[in-house]
């Protein structure tokens, strides 16, 4: 018997449920950006962003229906105020769909780790790719307008220096 044919397990039907619900979230968060933002190559990184997880969410449908699976519980339209004001910047909004791009691809990392099934190891495989190309298209939007912030630098050492004493690590007030 061939995996495809295995009843989900635990954590492929884990993966699957808290997929399809923040995919439904996405949905929900993408519109009200959509209704409020101005910029328009933000925009268009949102609505790029929004037909993903319109697309995630009809593949995991189709595996859930296909295995007898009830939905799980989901964000809908009743969920999101198009009518809202906008509730942050469009800059904030940038950063936001950055970091939760971040997060989904660990998120499909684990989720790929998991699931024993070929259908379910091709699907996140593709999400990730999906997330990829979300996180540098964000990340070069983020340079480009001079809104990312990275990691402070680190001076090259002259010299290895071992460690020799725990002084390193509680000298943190200064000398």
């Amino acid at each position: 018997m061939n995996a495809e044919s295995k009843r989900l397990t635990s954590p492929e039907i884990t993966s699957l449920c808290a997929q399809y619900q923040q995919d439904t979230l996405a949905v929900c968060v993408a519109k009200h950006v959509l209704a409020t933002v101005t910029d328009a190559e933000i925009r268009s990184l949102f609505a790029f962003s929004l037909e993903l997880s319109k697309k995630h969410i009809e593949l995991l449908t189709a595996i859930f229906h296909a295995k007898h699976f009830p939905l799980p519980n989901g964000f809908t339209d009743e969920d999101v105020d198009l009518h809202a004001p906008p509730l942050f910047t469009d800059s904030f909004w940038l950063k936001y769909l950055h970091d939760m791009t971040i997060h989904g691809l660990a998120g499909y990392g684990i989720s790929f780790s998991v699931s024993i099934r070929r259908d379910l190891r091709d699907y996140y495989h593709q999400c990730n790719l999906d997330a990829m190309e979300v996180y540098n298209r964000s990340l070069d939007l983020l340079l480009a307008k001079n809104l990312y912030v990275p990691a402070p630098y680190f001076s090259n050492p002259k010299k290895q220096e071992p460690i020799t004493d725990l002084s390193y690590a509680l000298d943190f007030a200064g000398k």
